[in-house]
């Protein structure tokens, strides 16, 4: 068991009022009140749904030692220490509570719209292959040890993150990669780490629910490189304008990575791409390397060229990292392709943008034989404006498109299809079903040979959340189970 003193953890200077800071033990940090067991530091965090100030009495008869809060509860006795912004403070204080294992890993975080997840899964397999075993914080799954952890948040809250890395490293792993979104980073659920390596792969609209604006948006994914260490490099992809812009801001070590014709440190200039994978040669500092790869999609190239370039700033060999790329066949929920009966062709991917939508379908029109089918929705409670885009994107694209739900929330599933048919034109072949697996079933009934279709928006999930609760739902096994 882990234990430091309350006046270890927090400076006087950090608390209102800047009372003394006893010399409580502490053996764990919890914002969860159902969590809170005896040695708990409790952190008192204003959440989007609930207020963990409502349970300060229940975590306190559950043993809890103390609390950090942004306001006093006098109906109880327990130590309570009052600080402006709590949910950062339980940043700082998680850092200092596993700090000797903290310093021990090599760290890899990585930011921006698209590929975080393919990039993540590349680098890892890469840290493996050079004999560095790590671990996984991401928007599939956590890798802790070995133990895989289905994700709850592709950036969960700083207290899980540092006792992650606290059991990678007593688990015998001296890396992970980190998935860093926007929301947590501005939610500072990574304040206290220092990153070896921060990517940045692009920045195309989403979350704008979140952000308000594409310029908010950007300079929250900004925030991942003032955790670089000073000894740190940044990858970069410049032919992104938001990664161009980016480069200009590093005091650090840059490598900078891009696909076409770009004068990068790290380039493709032609590939082939096909259903089986990927062909091509990179361009590094160190010479070429080629790569032949499981993964389909061009975009995927500019992935696997982010995946070389974090390599190369870890100071690995290019057979180290080719090798490393090449033992991923498939990241699940990306562009994961099913062989289905009648020379049909399933594709299940979790494109959810506008950007990420076009990229997949433009992917599978160069590759499919007869028709392309597309089935999406949009998510409820989520940035309303990109609706109409996606559909104009699947109108401009798909032969055959079917709307359905994706996980509608709070929202009129037939109010979120109506928004994005208005994106559609009106001489498309468009078939509009809100049951999702009605949907799926209609388009796999109505395919026919040498047809591929499109899943998107889900990918990995194995659920669909409507009226705020969630049921069992994964593409895979409705595509499965209409065979069966």
């Amino acid at each position: 068991m882990k234990i430091k003193y309350l006046n270890e953890l927090l400076d006087q200077d950090l608390v209102l009022g800047k009372p003394d800071i006893p010399a409580i033990p502490v053996s764990r940090i919890d914002y969860d009140s159902r969590k809170v067991k005896d040695g708990s530091l409790f952190i008192a965090i204003s959440g989007f749904t609930t207020d963990g100030h409502r349970f300060l009495p229940e975590v306190e008869n559950k043993g809890a030692v103390a609390a950090i809060v942004e306001r006093k509860n006098d109906q109880v006795r327990l130590p309570q220490f009052v600080v402006e912004n709590s949910r950062q403070l339980m940043a700082l204080v998680s850092a200092r509570l596993y700090q000797e294992e903290l310093s021990k890993m090599r760290l890899v975080g990585i930011t921006g719209t698209n590929g975080k997840t393919t990039i993540s899964f590349l680098i890892k397999s890469i840290l493996e292959t050079a004999g560095l075993h790590s671990g996984l914080i991401g928007t599939i799954y956590y890798d802790i040890a070995g133990n895989i952890t289905k994700a709850w948040n592709t950036t969960p809250e700083s207290a899980d993150i540092c006792h992650f890395l606290y059991q990678m490293n007593r688990g015998g792993q001296s890396g992970c990669v980190l998935e860093v979104s926007s929301h947590g980073l501005l939610l500072k659920r990574i304040e206290g780490l220092v990153f070896e390596v921060a990517v940045f792969t692009n920045l195309t609209q989403d979350h704008l629910d979140f952000h308000g604006d594409m310029e908010a948006y950007f300079d929250a994914k900004k925030k991942l490189f003032s955790h670089l260490q000073p000894s740190g490099t940044a990858v970069i992809n410049i032919r992104d304008p938001y990664g161009q812009r980016l480069v200009e801001d590093i005091e650090q070590d840059v490598i900078d990575y891009a696909a076409g014709e770009c004068d990068a440190s790290v380039s493709a200039v032609e590939w082939r791409s096909t259903i089986h994978g990927l062909v091509f040669i990179a361009r590094t500092p160190l010479g070429p390397i080629e790569i032949q790869s499981a993964l389909i999609g061009d975009f995927n190239v500019e992935n696997i060229l982010a995946a070389i370039a974090t390599g190369l700033a870890m100071k690995f060999d290019l057979n180290t990292i080719r090798r490393g790329i090449e033992k991923v066949k498939s990241v699940p929920g990306r562009l994961q392709t099913l062989g289905i009966e009648n020379d049909r062709t399933v594709v299940i991917d979790y494109s959810h943008t506008p950007d990420a939508l076009q990229k997949s379908l433009l992917v599978l029109q160069r590759i499919t034989k007869k028709n392309l089918w597309v089935i999406f929705g949009c998510g409820g409670d989520r940035d309303r404006t990109k609706r109409p885009i996606m559909g104009k994107v699947a109108g401009d694209i798909a032969d055959h498109i079917v709307v359905t739900s994706d996980n509608p929330r709070s929202e009129d599933p037939v109010e979120i299809i109506n928004a994005i048919i208005q994106g559609i034109g009106s001489d498309k072949n468009i078939f509009i079903q809100p049951d999702r697996k009605q949907a799926i079933f209609y388009t796999l009934k109505h395919s026919q040979a040498g047809d591929t279709i499109l899943i998107a928006g889900k990918g990995h999930e194995d659920y669909q959340e409507i009226h705020g609760k969630r049921y069992p739902f994964d593409d895979l096994k409705i595509v499965e189970g209409f065979f069966q």
